[in-house]
């Protein structure tokens, strides 16, 4: 049984191609504008917490504390932070400066994000301050 005459199948090809062109042409930094990946910033600050922490679910490390931030690394549930610091940000929430278990992948996580915290004394973070850089 034929469903469709030659025309519409010429007619169906040529929209295919179009639209393939128009996918194929468009600029790339339009594809991904929900989440900006960055590198992980090294160990710079200071060490003065022996915490860490348990997270609840699937969050990104970030680059700064800060929500729009880029994204350090992809973080999934039951992973583990160590904790060097803690700040807040100019929004007034809690934000932990550390590295991923097993890793050397630095960056800063909210508060919000761990379903158990353990062991710190949350010492601030003051860079121009502390200098153990370990």
């Amino acid at each position: 049984m034929r469903l469709l005459s030659k025309s519409s199948t010429a007619v169906l090809a040529t929209a295919g191609a179009i639209a393939s062109l128009a996918l194929a042409s468009a600029p790339a930094a339009q594809a991904a504008t929900s989440s900006v990946p960055c590198i992980s910033i090294p160990a710079s600050g200071p060490n003065l917490d022996d915490g860490f922490g348990v997270m609840k679910g699937s969050y990104n490390l970030k680059n700064k504390p800060l929500m729009n931030d880029c994204n350090v690394k992809r973080m999934h549930r039951g992973q583990v932070l160590y904790f060097n610091c803690w700040r807040k940000n100019s929004h007034g929430n809690l934000w932990v400066y550390g590295r991923v278990k097993g890793t050397r992948t630095y960056g800063w996580m909210s508060e919000d994000n761990f379903s158990s915290i353990r062991g710190s004394s949350y010492p601030t973070c003051n860079w121009n301050k502390d200098k153990d850089h370990t």
